[in-house]
């Protein structure tokens, strides 16, 4: 993906790629270019920098370690930088695409450690990062909330108690479940 994020210019080929496997048209495709290009003159978008303009959106509490986990799916090629076309295809899938897309990119931000499954210490990280996000409570009031969340979610996921979610619990427990919808966040 290296390649397409030092260009000044989009390709008709970007362009052709990006509007088949996206929602956006031609234009569209080449209006988020030029404003990602005004944002990231070099092509590529950092943590640092990403961290920044995310934490705009959630001024209350500590959006960083929230961020890092989206960070970590954006930057598909996991090379510490987020070029356009990781941009514009996590954009697509977080903010426009079918509800079974939406569910896969929030699994894989559970996966921390990119195995297929999620661990109830995955569950608890990424469960605190949400909450540390949202509140500005006194730390251990915060993690006891966090480790009873945490704890509710995975139990409600885990249907087989093997221990792990698999992709296919967690997207049946999000489809089936208005109740860990809800658990989630995600009313």
């Amino acid at each position: 993906m290296g390649s397409l994020a030092s260009k000044s210019k989009l390709s008709p080929e970007d362009v052709s790629f990006l509007t088949e496997n996206t929602q956006y048209s031609s234009q569209e495709v080449l209006d988020w270019f030029s404003t990602f290009k005004r944002d990231c003159p070099s092509g590529k978008l950092g943590p640092d920098k990403f961290i920044k303009m995310y934490s705009k959106f959630f001024p209350s509490g500590n959006s960083k370690p929230f961020c890092e986990h989206v960070f970590r799916i954006f930057d598909t090629d996991k090379n510490g930088v987020i070029d356009f076309k990781e941009f514009l295809l996590a954009i697509d899938v977080s903010s426009g695409s079918t509800p079974q897309k939406k569910l896969e990119w929030a699994f894989k931000m559970y996966d921390v450690n990119g195995n297929g499954v999620i661990t109830m210490d995955e569950m608890k990280e990424v469960v605190g990062a949400m909450f540390k996000m949202q509140f500005s409570q006194g730390a251990e009031e915060l993690q006891a909330k966090i480790a009873e969340k945490s704890a509710q979610i995975f139990s409600a996921m885990d249907s087989n108690k093997d221990g792990i979610i698999t992709q296919e619990e967690f997207l049946m427990a999000c489809t089936q479940d208005r109740q860990i919808m809800e658990l989630m966040g995600w009313k």
